[in-house]
């Protein structure tokens, strides 16, 4: 063990203990995305960063498990019912119990699990950034505006409450535009084609969630640009300067926020507390959001820290009691076999054919069933 300590300090021109805790840093905590030269180099880093993704799955999940079972006992760790069986966790906390709660054998074994694994690779191909828009576009936009309307009549100084408040005001634009974004994605026929098959997915888990590239898209341009645009003129017009340390805070805080966003699509229940989660999104609002019941339909569109004001303002809040049942899937009637997504061509063609077909008939497509007025609150 000495010998290899050595080897390792040598390599690193650091200490074996601080080249252990450098290497585990870099790899819990998201790097920057950079161009890849090849495909199989962008591959290995989505790979990484799955892998990242389920360490923290677990880190966080078994801290939720073990809450939940002092708490509640077994009740608490799986205070709602799914169609597919979770195996008992025991009466105790042990690591076992753990993993099969955390990773149940029935939601690995459904088929709809096998279809996501299948669309992984193009999720490389595809997917869009949207960290550069939220972190950078507040910055370019302020300065923009700077260079083309000169200064502001209003003037804040830069010390810590400007930072904060620039680091509102980004959140705070970007829980904005994305829950836009969202609500767009369901009341509107055109957009919801592109958005269902995200909810055709039967088992929600850590590993990912297809997501149609046309809707990663517009997701990504309504949170990027829109924060930009709204978060920008709002610090130009205080007078404001957006500085590097705005910049390190909100991206320490996507980085928390993404954690938690983990949860939302799995069946552990993160809860911020009575209290708090009056105000902000807990991940465990989400799971209804993808249910296929009648009243869970187009409800809970926001995000894991964001605000509950807007689900509010909409009509779409909608909470949820202990011992509910959830049934994930874009409808009843597009669950197994019925599901239209299924398949690549379904999964990649079929919203196209659907979407402009809707603008055709000039009404919703066959087997929309996610309509304002079904909405249940």
């Amino acid at each position: 063990m000495h010998n290899v300590s050595s080897w390792i300090g040598a390599a690193s021109g650091q200490s074996a203990a601080q080249a252990i805790i450098h290497s585990v840093y870099a790899f819990l905590l998201p790097q920057e995305r950079g161009p890849k030269s090849t495909l199989w180099m962008a591959e290995l880093g989505y790979l990484q960063g799955m892998a990242r993704t389920l360490v923290w799955f677990l880190l966080f999940g078994a801290v939720v498990y073990a809450v939940s079972l002092s708490r509640g006992g077994r009740p608490g760790a799986s205070r709602f019912s799914y169609p597919h069986p979770l195996e008992p966790p025991g009466e105790k906390y042990s690591v076992p119990g753990a993993l099969r709660y955390l990773l149940p054998a029935s939601f690995y074994k459904h088929r709809s699990f096998r279809c996501d694994m299948l669309f992984l690779p193009f999720s490389i191909m595809v997917g869009f950034v949207g960290l550069a828009g939220v972190t950078l576009g507040p910055g370019i936009v302020q300065s923009w505006l700077l260079q083309r309307l000169g200064p502001s009549p209003l003037h804040l100084p830069d010390n810590g409450f400007t930072i904060a408040l620039q680091v509102f005001l980004v959140f705070l634009a970007r829980d904005f535009g994305r829950f836009m974004w969202h609500y767009q994605g369901h009341v509107v026929p055109f957009f919801w084609e592109f958005h269902k098959g995200h909810h055709s997915a039967e088992v929600l888990h850590p590993f990912g969630v297809r997501t149609h590239p046309v809707d990663m898209f517009i997701r990504n341009t309504y949170t990027g640009a829109g924060s930009g645009l709204i978060a920008g003129a709002s610090i130009y017009a205080l007078g404001m300067t957006y500085t590097v340390t705005t910049i390190y805070w909100v991206a320490l805080l996507l980085a928390i926020f993404g954690v938690l966003e983990i949860f939302e699509h799995t069946h552990v229940r993160v809860s911020f507390g009575k209290t708090f989660n009056r105000i902000f999104y807990a991940p465990y609002m989400h799971h209804f959001h993808h249910g296929a019941l009648p009243q869970h339909m187009n409800v809970n569109l926001g995000i894991t820290g964001g605000l509950t004001l807007w689900d509010y303002l909409f009509g779409t809040l909608y909470w949820p009691t202990a011992g509910e049942k959830i049934v994930w899937g874009a409808s009843l009637e597009e669950l197994g076999d019925n599901n239209p997504h299924r398949t690549l061509k379904g999964f990649f063609w079929g919203p196209f054919v659907a979407a402009f077909g809707t603008l055709r008939r000039n009404r919703p497509a066959v087997g929309h069933q996610r309509s304002a007025a079904n909405v249940s609150v």
